[in-house]
């Protein structure tokens, strides 16, 4: 039987699809079209032979992919296995096989490797904590975290570098806090204290431990300076709202503490606002979770306020002058927010009573001083959660609104419940009451505050 030829396969056409073409020496080929190109054709080849008394086929390869002397070659590759006693469809059966098994032995140790990774993750000691929240959040402070990371070197690492942060206990930091005040370092030690606070609440966020060991630990108690705790009386509102139009402040920095107190935000994360996550529409303030600026909430957790008519008021005020820009508060440059720090100051200037204006500053230096004493941005945050109290709104809802996070896992998971709807009510009460605080204050009867 005359052999195939290369320039026989050359000629073959798309019609020829199907056609059978013998090469000799029980070896054929199959003309197959190709796919998305009409003029091409390929032929795969095949050979039979003998093997334990039994006819059997195996595939040879495919030209053009193949040259026809390569085919030709592979199958004597193939004879010679035959005469070697090797079956070459057991053994591409075989190879077929093992590949298979290499692949799943592959994919096996890879989740083998994968689920060591996760166990020793979620044993990581305080010190290989520490540094992964070095490497991610710490590194954002203005000394990249070298003065954390010398105190803890000295005073945390000897203690419970080595324990897994899972095994930490209240005890364990109990143990840190005496250990420093007993050497008389107070202020060193509120420092430490606050910073272990975050990073067991930074190991809380991702799941490296179950429950925060220094939640139930109070800051004011480990002989620090002592933890603010002023609110404002609604007496002291109805004023602050009167003293706020002549306390010499322009108008973005008042709608800025109205902002604060009437959403219960932090004062930074109300000049970190953005236009992009605020509608006014729908009345909602989105604080996301993260962006390319950074958190924009303390707990790096996305929330969601429900705006009610002051805040509404204020940013649509803000909107008229700073809506073309991408911030609400925009800096000077307009590439970014205003300093944090700015509001806070100018409140400070307008509460320093008697003393010498100070060079380049306000001259009213009594303009928002109260008569419950002085105040700060942040506590008419805490001002607006006490209110939110005194108006029926239940603790868990007050903290959700504060955006707080859950300190225990089991809660954070199990007990999930969803507040959209009575936070949204709680925004609502707080904003009707400082509308009525700020608007109606001759007819107001103030609330009684529990003792």
């Amino acid at each position: 039987m005359a052999k195939i030829t290369t320039k026989a396969l050359e000629a073959l056409r798309p019609s020829d699809h199907g056609k059978r073409i013998a090469d000799g020496d029980r070896m054929f080929g199959i003309v197959r079209a190709v796919k998305n190109d009409p003029e091409a054709v390929s032929v795969d080849f095949e050979w039979r032979y003998n093997f334990a008394s039994k006819v059997r086929q195996v595939r040879i390869g495919a030209w053009p992919r193949m040259t026809l002397k390569a085919i030709r070659d592979e199958r004597d590759t193939l004879k010679g296995k035959i005469k070697d006693g090797i079956d070459p469809l057991a053994e591409k059966e075989a190879d077929r096989l093992k590949k298979q098994a290499d692949q799943i032995e592959a994919k096996q140790t890879q989740i083998d490797r994968l689920q060591e990774l996760a166990a020793k993750d979620a044993r990581m000691t305080v010190r290989g904590l520490f540094e992964l929240w070095q490497r991610t959040d710490l590194k954002k402070r203005q000394d990249g975290g070298s003065e954390a990371l010398r105190a803890f070197e000295a005073d945390v690492f000897p203690l419970i570098g080595d324990v897994a942060a899972a095994d930490v206990t209240k005890a364990h930091i109990q143990r840190i806090i005496d250990t420093m005040l007993s050497r008389g370092v107070k202020r060193m030690t509120e420092r430490v204290f606050s910073d272990l606070r975050q990073l067991f609440g930074f190991a809380l966020d991702r799941d490296h431990i179950e429950a925060d060991p220094t939640a139930r630990i109070k800051k004011h108690k480990i002989g620090g300076s002592t933890e603010r705790e002023r609110v404002l009386s609604e007496a002291e509102l109805i004023e602050f709202f009167k003293l706020l139009l002549t306390s010499g402040l322009n108008k973005t920095s008042q709608n800025a503490l109205l902002i604060s107190l009437s959403t219960v935000s932090r004062i930074g994360e109300t000049l970190k606002a953005h236009w992009h996550h605020i509608d006014l529409q729908r009345r909602t303030w989105t604080q996301p979770e993260l962006s390319a600026a950074g958190r924009f909430t303390k707990n790096g957790k996305r929330h969601v306020i429900q705006l009610n008519d002051i805040a509404l008021r204020a940013f649509e005020a803000l909107h008229q002058h700073s809506g073309l820009t991408p911030w609400v508060f925009p800096n000077a440059r307009l590439n970014g927010p205003v300093d944090l720090k700015t509001v806070s100051k100018q409140v400070a200037d307008r509460q320093r009573g008697g003393s010498e204006p100070m060079r380049g500053r306000t001259k009213q230096t009594n303009s928002l001083a109260l008569a419950g004493g002085k105040w700060t941005p942040h506590d008419l945050r805490r001002t607006g959660a006490t209110l939110m109290g005194e108006l029926g709104v239940l603790s868990e809802v007050i903290g959700r609104c504060l955006n707080h996070t859950e300190p225990t896992k089991v809660k954070r998971i199990y007990q999930r419940a969803q507040y959209e709807a009575p936070m949204r009510e709680a925004w609502q009460r707080l904003g009707d009451r400082l509308d009525i605080l700020q608007n109606k204050p001759n007819n107001v009867v103030t609330l009684g505050r529990a003792a």
